[in-house]
């Protein structure tokens, strides 16, 4: 079984090339969604969060405010080292006994959905890696058309990231996404080929 990372700066459209992995029958672990559960009502981070930020991060129903922290850790570095400490090294622990767990089936490949794979420098856990990148003006239109993020936050989060020059850099296979969906689909179809999938 072949483990490969997919990765992509925000807007990039790497959700869009896991969600056609999926649709093909290949299982795609989402480090992002293991995130937001750890931090949703009840989730194993909250008391991190509590305890090094403060009750004023917890909304009403229990789970992290958002909004709140990403405005925080995306104009201080420092209080973003502190979230990952309490959030990032955790899922990623998780992701490896996901691993260990897989390895006894027939499965061919198994990919992981993970947006900061370079930030946390784990992509040597890897067999592959696959980098889902377009252009920054492109990236930043998809993401203000999807989330209704202001402009300058959005640069934030995209400065934040590591570049798009490096992820290509360091990437073992590079899927551009500036045109159509179905040029995206055609890429991947040629990712898989390339590595006999």
């Amino acid at each position: 079984m072949i483990t490969i990372a997919v990765t992509g700066g925000i807007g990039s459209g790497k959700t869009q090339v896991t969600n056609y992995l999926i649709s093909k029958g290949f299982t795609v672990v989402d480090a992002d969604k293991m995130s937001r559960e750890m931090t949703s009502a009840g989730g194993k981070a909250i008391p991190y969060i509590r305890e090094h930020f403060g009750p004023e991060f917890i909304l009403e129903d229990g789970s992290l405010d958002r909004a709140k922290m990403r405005d925080l850790v995306f104009k201080d570095p420092r209080k973003k080292s502190v979230l990952e400490e309490g959030t990032t090294k955790v899922v990623l622990e998780d992701i490896e006994a996901i691993k260990r767990e897989r390895e006894a089936s027939n499965d061919k490949a198994l990919f992981f959905d993970i947006p900061l794979l370079f930030e946390t420098g784990s992509e040597g856990d890897y067999d592959a890696v696959w980098v889902v990148t377009a252009d920054y003006d492109i990236r930043k239109a998809r993401v203000m058309a999807r989330d209704g993020i202001d402009a300058a936050i959005i640069d934030l989060i995209m400065d934040s990231q590591d570049g798009e020059e490096k992820k290509v850099e360091r990437a073992d296979y590079v899927i551009y996404n500036n045109g159509s969906l179905d040029e995206l689909m055609e890429s991947v179809d040629l990712a898989l080929k390339t590595y006999e999938l």
